[in-house]
């Protein structure tokens, strides 16, 4: 399984994440490694299809389902919840995508 965290330094909500993830992978008793990747220049989101910090990909899928297809930029990313917007992923985006990563 192939996880990435993509992220700028100019958001703090890509390191709370980050210690999340990892107790995710832990409490499921997968031993896979986080990739990070620092994203540096507007060209560098362009080319990565960055939506922004943090974003979290599994085997090369976004978490959300319905992932930002255009507008890649360094900035921080904010996710649509239970009609609020909140800096990262939930939980539950996280274990779906890794539950269906697993059974592929």
């Amino acid at each position: 399984m192939k996880i990435e965290l993509l992220y700028f330094d100019g958001c703090p909500n890509w390191q709370a994440i980050l210690k999340e993830l990892q107790e995710f992978l832990s409490a499921k008793g997968l031993e896979d490694r986080i990739e990070l990747i620092q994203v540096t220049s507007s060209h560098e989101a362009e080319r990565l299809e960055f939506p922004g910090s943090p974003t979290i990909r599994i085997d090369g899928e976004d978490v959300e389902l319905e992932a930002p297809s255009s507008g890649f930029s360094l900035a921080c990313r904010v996710y649509a919840v239970e009609g609020k917007l909140v800096g990262k992923p939930p939980r539950e985006w996280i274990d779906a995508a890794l539950d269906a990563a697993a059974f592929e």
